[in-house]
């Protein structure tokens, strides 16, 4: 019989494995249903063709004249599919977000594209309201990932498990030649640059 000892982390020890449940905020499910209707907004946009169209004149123009909006939005409309890839993903990042029970693994999935989309945003000087919407929407998947630190430090850190003691050398020599060399050739190219 497995005996019901609660640790520190919120995890059984001696035996079962499973999380005390801790009160979902209320403030969570709003956050939830509004990324999720701006998800599907954004996603259904781009699969419908609205978002990442240039107008035929503008296509016309050296690509020097564009602004960062339109060179952004002619790039991406040189893809047909990855717009659709896109916007399904916002899609169904946005109905996971409709369920609590699928809510971590919509914010999972969704973090990194609308963490891209805000940078776009921002540094290809899209719009103001661009970067305000996709900050908000990334700063509800920020929070949803928060209340499940502890799940999500148990998952990616605690149960990984490191190098083998006998090899364990070995590996941080090869971990420090590969980072040796990216460093090496950063600063090769930046030295070559200013040449």
């Amino acid at each position: 019989m497995f005996q019901n000892v609660v640790g520190r982390d919120g995890v059984q020890l001696g035996g079962e494995v499973s999380r005390t449940m801790k009160p979902y905020p209320k403030a969570l499910d709003w956050a939830r249903y509004i990324c999720a209707f701006l998800l599907f907004t954004y996603g259904i946009s781009k699969v419908r063709g609205v978002q990442f169209t240039v107008p035929q004149d503008l296509a016309q123009k050296p690509i020097g004249s564009l602004s960062g909006y339109w060179l952004t939005w002619y790039y991406y409309s040189y893809s047909h599919s990855y717009r659709l890839i896109l916007g399904f993903t916002q899609i169904t990042g946005g109905a996971l977000l409709l369920f609590r029970k699928t809510s971590l693994l919509g914010a999972t999935l969704l973090t990194p594209v609308m963490a891209n989309i805000l940078l776009i945003n921002i540094f290809f000087h899209i719009s103001a309201g661009a970067a305000f919407m996709s900050s908000a929407i990334l700063a509800c998947l920020l929070a949803l990932l928060s209340h499940e630190r502890v799940a999500l430090l148990q998952v990616f850190w605690s149960s990984q498990q490191p190098e083998p003691a006998d090899s364990r050398r070995l590996h941080r020599r090869v971990a420090l030649l590969i980072v040796l060399g990216a460093l090496s050739g950063i600063v090769f190219g930046i030295l070559r640059s200013h040449h």
